[in-house]
């Protein structure tokens, strides 16, 4: 039995990118998906477009951007499937690549998401995304941006998936919750993950499965203190995610001190004194919810803390010439 794929993707002012994205959703060899685009509000043509040639895609219209996270878990409410397949809209999906996903996930019964091999849209020989995994200030990582494709042949485990192409299995939704709608923008697909994995659901690797990404093909038009953004949201899922031994491993505390120091100095030198503010006001008057988030995350652990450290890169900083 063919088990049917809902295949959620947010839009925003994306026509010339739906234009490729929702015909290649059409020719997969696996046919039992259902396509649900979800509008953030678009002013261009992406409805009409949509409604006019395609009036099989499902199409949620909201009335302003709500962001990524609105966006998808409004998707996901609405669908059907056993799998939810969570796609960028600035992307082409090669036509087995659905296929290949729900082979994976039938495979690895412990896997609670399968991640695509994202190629780079114009230099399809290059890795865009191989998975992602964070250090241990909390940066995120994307493992193999800008190798050569061939270099990631073989299947494997990951921490982390993306946003521009990975298949979840519906019950890490009921377990876990939805994608953090506090997020708006940019690591909310890490932090789902991250959850996902401190409840038990491991993350694979499917080289089988390609998809071409015009990296930040919406958001880099759109998004605006994008480096603040990234900043917030990395404080805040370090925050919910790390658990407390790996906020003492190896002075972790102390390093992620550090990094933010030197973030907001760099901040400061780029003349974005008001994003700093802003960044600093939101984790001061969040602070409350965000360790009542940290509770609920944390309460959901069945690995073992010595898993989560495993799979967080450890990140050497230099202080005079102190190296830890």
């Amino acid at each position: 039995m063919k088990h049917l794929v809902s295949i959620v993707t947010p839009n925003f002012n994306g026509l010339e990118h739906l234009k490729e994205c929702i015909p290649s959703l059409l020719k997969q060899t696996y046919k039992n998906i259902e396509i649900i685009v979800v509008d953030n509000g678009s002013t261009d043509e992406s409805l009409k477009y949509l409604v006019e040639k395609f009036p099989k895609v499902f199409v949620i219209r909201l009335k302003i951007n709500y962001g990524f996270s609105i966006a998808v878990n409004k998707g996901v409410k609405k669908s059907k499937g056993r799998y939810i397949l969570v796609l960028n809209n600035d992307t082409k999906v090669e036509r087995r690549c659905v296929e290949f996903l729900v082979q994976s996930a039938r495979v690895h019964s412990e896997a609670g998401f399968i991640s695509a091999k994202i190629l780079q849209f114009d230099n399809i020989d290059k890795i865009d995304n191989a998975g992602d995994y964070v250090d241990s200030s909390g940066h995120l990582l994307t493992r193999g941006f800008g190798k050569s494709e061939k270099l990631f042949n073989r299947g494997d485990y990951i921490f982390l998936g993306t946003g521009s192409g990975t298949l979840f299995k519906k019950e890490v939704f009921t377990i876990i919750g939805s994608f953090d709608e506090d997020f708006f923008f940019y690591m909310e697909d890490a932090d789902f993950c991250f959850r996902a994995q401190i409840a038990g659901f491991k993350g694979w690797f499917e080289p089988k499965a390609k998809i071409y990404h015009k990296r930040m093909g919406t958001s880099k038009k759109y998004i605006k203190n994008f480096e603040a953004l990234v900043f917030r949201n990395m404080t805040v899922m370090l925050i919910k995610n790390f658990p407390k031994s790996l906020f003492l491993y190896h002075f972790n505390w102390l390093k992620i001190i550090l990094v933010h120091i030197n973030t907001l100095r760099y901040l400061l030198f780029k003349g974005k004194l008001l994003d700093i503010i802003r960044v600093e006001f939101y984790l001061l008057i969040h602070i409350q919810d965000l360790f009542k988030k940290r509770r609920m995350v944390q309460d959901l652990k069945v690995v073992s803390d010595s898993y989560i450290i495993s799979q967080i890169k450890d990140k050497k900083i230099k202080v005079g010439k102190l190296l830890f």
